[in-house]
């Protein structure tokens, strides 16, 4: 199992690249031939047929997405016959109010497909959960640097972003006037002006809030001469190719599930991970019903739920956990039956059921079945360890390599001269004032100062033996230090009263150097000069790499 050491650059402005930009040409061109040489059998089709599918179906569904919302541009105008002979470059993300780390994500992938005259498309992940309705914020008052939160949104409980609208039309509509008014000035031009402008006219549209945050930053990347695809999953999950990748992994189930828990058991005990829960949840067995990788939930509920099926000889029955009855049955062999399965699943699309992938099944799908180089974010790449091993080891073949980026991009926030070693030095020196106050009184000392300095030397110099009377002594000592304490009292004061300051300071500071403020906070002119630097710089790592074509 390959591992991959990644931290996010200390520095403002830095750009993490793994493997380095020098090498991702190479990558990109050995993971084409890889795949265009990969032989495999999905439920009687080649993996060429399906991956072919799976193409055309994605360029085609984004396109009628983007054009659909009031996106016009090249990218969304493009027909199967002009389909790019380049590369096809994914990456993808949650419809959330991200910072810019992540952002970078969607420009590297541009640069990558506009030099090699290939296509870029980014997944919006809308089967995922989000935790909040706010962003953090900086917060500046009587002199501390703090967080503060401001709601784009009601809080009504956890759905996926697929079933979650807006609640409060006027709370979501005022979130770029309450933004501004919460930076108080210590951003000159945030993005917010420039970003909820493109959010606002989908107000009214019905249209879930995430795709609204999506669609207005697609909108905002299109204004700086970015022109990815873009795709709900919800919708990838509602194309042929899909399905076929669906009803493959539902067919092998049991080899699945044991290749899944095994390599996952593994990665445990590689990084020494002793919960339940991380980095995902065992599949499980309940009888005779395996889980599957996929979320599976009906339409309008708030929770996802797992997916169960049953296998026999000839058919495969599907339940939602928790319930007792199945929604579906399937049948499971190939050839012939394995087209009607793929025809049964897309009966779904007309029902309440909700047939959604997993955090590693949705890389597995991407990976194999759409793009030659997908871009992960930190996170992504650490889950993906485990999925390489997983699809490594269901599919027999060594899957194509990816692509890690992040940057680290502060506010410009003040910053105070201070650091943890002068919290360090002032706690030293109060430890020493309250347990060897006699090294710290003023000269001269009186008659009572110089007794006690002298009963305490004697003291100590002592080496009892017997533990009673090693305890005896420790408690002479501290007498000894509560006597002279009065005479010291006044130093730690003054100690504690700075080292408030100073704490209150480094507090300030860590708050000025997070990294994961909202791409909405950040300066605008900034960011599209930073973006704009990581797209000439992607595009000037491919120039001296040879292009290869990305189709069999």
């Amino acid at each position: 199992m390959k591992t991959h050491r990644l931290r996010a650059p200390s520095t403002d402005g830095g750009l993490l690249a793994a493997p380095s930009l020098d090498e991702i040409g190479p990558l990109l061109d050995d993971n084409i031939r890889r795949l265009a040489s990969w032989d495999y059998d999905f439920q009687g089709r080649s993996v060429a047929s399906i991956r072919d599918l799976a193409r055309r179906e994605l360029l085609t569904e984004s396109r009628r997405f983007l054009n659909s919302q009031g996106i016009t541009d090249s990218a969304a105008q493009g027909t199967e016959a002009d389909d790019p002979p380049g590369p096809f470059i994914a990456t993808g993300h949650q419809p959330e109010l991200f910072h810019p780390g992540v952002w970078v994500k969607n420009f590297a992938a541009a640069a990558l497909a506009n030099q090699r005259g290939g296509v870029a498309l980014n997944l919006i992940v809308d089967d995922d959960i989000p935790k909040s309705s706010s962003i953090r914020a900086p917060r500046v008052a009587n002199g501390r640097t703090t967080f503060r939160r401001i709601d784009f949104d009601r809080w009504e409980g956890e759905a996926p972003y697929e079933e979650l609208p807006v609640h409060d039309e006027a709370l979501f509509a005022s979130f770029g006037e309450r933004v501004e008014r919460a930076l108080q000035g210590l951003i000159a031009d945030p993005l917010i002006r420039d970003y909820w402008p493109e959010v606002l006219p989908y107000r009214g549209s019905g249209l879930p809030l995430g795709l609204r945050l999506a669609l207005g930053r697609r909108r905002l990347e299109g204004s700086w001469g970015v022109s990815n695809l873009e795709i709900p999953l919800s919708r990838m999950c509602q194309t042929e190719g899909f399905y076929w990748f669906a009803c493959h992994l539902l067919a092998h189930l049991p080899r699945y599930l044991r290749i899944y828990n095994d390599a996952l058991n593994e990665y445990r005990a590689l990084y020494g991970i002793r919960s339940k829960n991380h980095p995902v949840t065992a599949l499980s067995r309940r009888g005779d019903w395996l889980e599957a990788p996929f979320w599976i939930w009906r339409a309008g509920g708030s929770r996802r739920r797992s997916l169960f099926v049953r296998q026999d000889k000839r058919t495969m029955q599907l339940r939602i956990a928790d319930e007792a009855e199945p929604f579906l049955e399937l049948p499971l062999a190939e050839d012939l039956e394995a087209d009607r399965a793929v025809e049964r699943l897309r009966e779904l699309e007309a029902s309440p059921i909700r047939l959604r992938t997993r955090a590693l099944t949705t890389t597995m799908f991407l990976r194999t079945l759409f793009g030659d180089l997908f871009i992960h974010g930190i996170g992504g790449a650490k889950y993906d360890e485990l999925g390489d091993e997983i699809t490594g080891r269901f599919m027999s073949f060594e899957p194509p390599g990816f692509l890690t980026m992040s940057m680290t991009v502060m506010l410009g926030l003040a910053e105070h001269s201070t650091s943890q070693s002068a919290l360090t030095s002032i706690d030293r020196e109060i430890r020493s004032l309250i347990y060897n106050p006699d090294r710290h009184l003023a000269e001269p000392l009186d008659n009572g100062q110089r007794e006690l300095v002298a009963r305490k030397a004697a003291v100590v110099a002592r080496e009892p033996e017997l533990p009673k009377e090693r305890v005896e002594r420790f408690r002479e000592i501290r007498a000894i230090n509560d006597q002279l304490f009065p005479f010291v009292e006044g130093r730690i004061d003054e100690l504690r009263e700075r080292r408030q300051g100073v704490a209150q300071q480094l507090a300030a500071n860590r708050v000025a150097r997070n990294r994961e403020f909202s791409l909405v906070l950040h300066s605008g002119e900034r960011l599209r000069d930073l973006m704009g630097g990581v797209r000439k710089t992607v595009a000037e790592a491919l120039k001296e790499a040879p292009a290869q074509p990305s189709k069999p």
